[in-house]
């Protein structure tokens, strides 16, 4: 089915950059953010409304033109596609409404709502794409996109080399995807990932060259250092750079391969498991250590994405099911837990744990949103994450991979050490005095309400799963060649192996919340008693024997300290750019001697790299 409503999300998104760039004297800070968020509401309008003809369908398509005979400019926006798209424009959307407030005081914010809008645009644009090519253009606009808004605070010199660090790893490794697309398209004479005949070519050669730019794209062990660095962004950006755009284009990327060949060749899948398990360990040991909440959280992120690809690498109908259910979820509590990071920081003007404490006092609306969404993550019943592990937990379970159930349950209870430690540091305990002096508040409205949305979202879809499983994620595996296993239900859910019923649990626990406030308003009792806090049971004479929550964790990163040494792959990559720095040198050295042989060298250059290829491709 063709419908020209495919170029409504996107059309949306790049007519806001236009009037951005035609009208930037003449519209204000503010104005800028509102045309911003209207395009945004206008592009997820639009998004939204393809579901029910993809829920019918399986797929609607646009072919726009043919040049050559050779090369088509296509859509064909199935289930797939949906999750992604919808990931975008919903989460993108809120996101613009908070950095209304939160830019409103910054120079240069034409420059940042025309590459967010262009940010979001371009993911939309890889995951609607039908041809490999176009999809590799768009994979690097939101590249670009990101180093742009990365460094937009480009004076500071920990944002200049954080967004360069995250080009340099993230655009090297991206191509092994165009690699990959040229060799497809040398063996089946087609740039169409729908085409049979360019799944009929995918190799082992080829699947390797793309999973490496996808484990650079979604920070998988151990293309993954770029990631805390790039926290010296707005964290606007990196909130939708973790939760909605720029990580899950390398997810998007290794599930649409099960479209290319399905099932994935021999090894294929043990691969990405290894690698997936390892990622979603290291992430959390290396949240577990830190102290400022931003890099907690982008290492939250590589913990996570771990989580999400371990699913879908299972390659079992319901590993995938898990894996697209998750990647759903965890851009809605990331991207709210990036959001409150956010807030803080507003308010307070660091991110430094250490330097923060007793916040719920005086920002009570954004602390209640932390803890839906730190809830959330840590897998607490009735919030979207708990569903997200138990289907994970169930799918491997299922699939008889039980190291993998091991590795997940040993991270959930570090996931849960690390959320605990940033709550309690942040939230809770004595306000810091310097805090007290500069008047701390709330988050703006509109900072709320952009958050409160995510957040709404990660309770409704933790109470009632089936809604998002029956719209989006059905369809989406049913795209990818698998069979749905999921049997629905007005109360919960069942995987043909297990089942749930968050559903009820949610109206028992209502009903048990109801029934206990009438008691305690029937009863009316007394307050209690205020009494000073004792620790250990002697009184606390001074604030240095109070026991913080970094305190609690300072056991576990000496335990793992040798683990950190090993898995930090920094001073490899470091002693690799030093190497290719000298190696450069001297090549150059011997050019500028060798005068009229430079086209020789030239040439065994370029022998290497047609070999290299063909060898891949073989």
């Amino acid at each position: 089915m063709e419908t020209n409503a495919v170029l409504i999300p996107i059309g949306a998104l790049f007519a806001g950059v236009l009037i951005l760039l035609v009208a930037n004297k003449a519209l204000s800070t503010r104005a800028k953010g509102w045309l911003a968020f209207i395009c945004g509401l206008v592009a997820m309008a639009g998004t939204l409304s393809l579901l029910p003809q993809v829920i019918q369908n399986g797929a609607v398509d646009l072919s726009l033109f043919d040049w050559d005979g050779s090369i088509s400019f296509a859509y064909h926006v199935d289930g797939l596609s949906m999750v992604f798209a919808l990931m975008a424009s919903v989460i993108g959307t809120a996101i613009l409404l908070y950095c209304i407030p939160y830019m409103a005081h910054e120079e240069g914010t034409t420059r940042f709502y025309a590459l967010m809008l262009t940010f979001i645009a371009g993911l939309i644009n890889l995951v609607f794409s039908a041809n490999l090519l176009v999809a590799y253009v768009s994979w690097e606009i939101i590249g670009l996109c990101s180093y742009f808004l990365v460094g937009f605070w480009y004076k500071q010199t920990a944002a200049a080399q954080g967004a360069r660090k995250v080009l340099i790893m993230t655009h090297i490794a991206g191509y092994g995807f165009l690699i990959g697309i040229l060799l497809l398209a040398a063996r089946s004479g087609s740039f169409m990932w729908t085409d049979p005949a360019v799944g009929a070519s995918f190799s082992t050669g080829i699947f390797l060259l793309m999973l490496v730019a996808a484990m650079a794209k979604s920070v998988l062990f151990p293309i993954n250092t770029w990631i805390p660095e790039a926290m010296n962004a707005p964290t606007p950006v990196s909130a939708l750079l973790h939760s909605a755009c720029y990580v899950k284009a390398g997810v998007y990327l290794i599930a649409r391969m099960y479209s290319l060949q399905n099932p994935w060749g021999a090894g294929w899948n043990t691969l990405v498991l290894v690698i997936s398990a390892l990622t979603m360990l290291i992430g959390a040991l290396f949240a577990l250590k830190q102290t400022d909440l931003k890099r907690l959280l982008a290492y939250s992120t590589i913990s996570q994405i771990g989580h999400i690809i371990t699913a879908l690498a299972l390659g079992t109908p319901l590993g995938v099911a898990a894996g697209i259910f998750y990647v759903i979820n965890h851009g809605l509590f990331k991207g709210t837990l990036f959001l409150v990071a956010g807030a803080v920081q507003h308010e307070t003007g660091t991110r430094d744990m250490r330097k923060l404490g007793g916040l719920f006092s005086r920002m009570p609306a954004t602390t209640i949103i932390w803890l839906i969404a730190a809830g959330a993550i840590v897998g607490v019943p009735l919030g979207n994450g708990f569903v997200a592990k138990w289907l994970l937990l169930d799918s491997a379970l299922d699939a008889g991979s039980y190291v993998i159930v091991l590795v997940t349950w040993l991270t959930s209870v570090l996931t849960a050490f690390y959320m605990l430690k940033a709550t309690v540091s942040t939230f809770f305990g004595q306000l810091p005095q310097d805090l007290e002096k500069k008047g701390v508040h709330d988050a703006a409205p509109a900072m709320r309400i952009g958050m409160g949305v995510l957040a709404g979202l990660c309770i409704l879809f933790g109470v009632a799963p089936q809604i998002l499983i029956g719209s989006v994620v059905v369809p989406a595996v049913k795209s990818l060649g698998f069979e749905n296993v999921l049997q629905l239900s007005w109360l919960g859910l069942h995987t043909g192996t297990a089942g749930i019923s968050v559903t009820l649990g949610a109206v028992v626990v209502l009903v048990a919340i109801v029934l206990g406030g009438l008691i305690f308003w029937i009863s009316k009792p007394r307050p209690n008693a205020t009494a000073n806090v004792f620790t250990g049971g002697d009184p606390l004479v001074s604030p240095d024997e109070a026991v913080s929550s970094t305190d609690f964790t300072e056991l576990v990163e000496e335990a793992v300290e040798p683990v950190y040494k090993v898995t930090d792959p920094d001073p490899v990559y470091l002693a690799i750019w030093s190497g290719i720095k000298a190696a450069a040198g001297w090549l150059d050295r011997i050019a500028r001697k060798a005068g009229e042989e430079r086209p020789l060298l030239a040439a065994l250059a370029l022998a290497v790299v047609v070999a290299a290829v063909i060898w891949l491709g073989a």
